[in-house]
């Protein structure tokens, strides 16, 4: 028991000392999304509101729609609702959001040997395990900063609008693409845990955050089995705005990105050759 203590205390000290150090690139990544957020609803009046959205959005083909997990029946319209919800999906935000899973979980093993600075942190009574899940816990709840940042944008844009949004249902966003990020960062972390330079790591990483998107657009395979265990499969923010309920399974699809992506760079770190 003492024993499990002391692991649990190394593990909230690699997660705390990791955040105070990363603390600045937090804050200007959670900025960048919160001011993101607000912009996009503050000049919802200035592009000409919902008249002007819907026509646009009428004009986007099948393809298109389907590429921006917009809803194919816009007979009723694209309202204010709808383009907000869709912000959720817009390239800048999730965008900032792999870029940050990416890079801390790059960063957090590949990087730490590259540097060397690992063999000086290991050199001290700590398991490996207790490292990999220190790390994963800050780039995870460095992931919920962000998310809800860009829920507390939104909430405070959408105050200059005349409009009765429900902002409970958008923090029902913010909490899918939080999973969705940690979904994310969890294969880019069981990816690093098998590298010692930051380059190929870093690199198939992305490819994996870009390949899984990628996949989930095409019909043939979204529509597969194997596209049930995408992450992209279920993050869908205009149905969520619209229905106000999370997908239970794509929660728990989410979260088994997370903790197996964990637990397996647990294992492939803790038994890998680190010289």
């Amino acid at each position: 028991m003492h024993e499990l203590r002391s692991d649990l205390s190394n593990v909230a000290l690699i997660w705390l000392s990791t955040l105070r150090r990363k603390r600045w690139s937090l804050l200007w990544f959670a900025l960048a999304v919160a001011a993101f957020h607000w912009l996009v609803a503050v000049s919802f009046p200035a592009i000409g509101g919902m008249e002007a959205v819907t026509s646009v959005v009428r004009t986007f083909p099948d393809g298109l729609r389907t590429l921006l997990k917009l809803a194919p029946n816009l007979q009723a319209g694209f309202g204010v609702q709808d383009y907000l919800a869709f912000t959720w999906i817009h390239p800048l935000f999730i965008g900032l959001g792999a870029a940050f899973v990416v890079a801390r979980a790059t960063d957090a093993l590949t990087g730490e040997i590259e540097r060397g600075a690992i063999y000086l942190v290991l050199s001290r009574p700590l398991r490996r395990w207790s490292f990999v899940l220190g790390k994963a816990l800050e780039m995870t709840a460095g992931a919920g900063v962000i998310a809800l940042a860009g829920w507390i944008g939104l909430a405070v844009g959408v105050q200059a609008l005349p409009y009765a949004l429900p902002l409970g249902n958008y923090l029902r966003v913010a909490l899918m693409a939080w999973l969705l990020f940690g979904a994310l960062g969890g294969g880019a972390l069981l990816i690093a845990s098998g590298f010692s330079r930051t380059s190929p790591a870093g690199g198939l990483a992305i490819a994996w955050t870009l390949i899984s998107f990628v996949l989930d657009v095409i019909p043939a395979i979204a529509n597969s089995p194997v596209g049930w265990l995408n992450p992209w499969h279920y993050y869908f923010p205009q149905e969520i705005v619209a229905s106000g309920r999370l997908d239970p399974v794509g929660v728990g699809v989410m979260l088994g990105w997370l903790v197996g992506g964990v637990a397996g760079a647990i294992w492939v770190f803790g038994r890998r050759d680190l010289a």
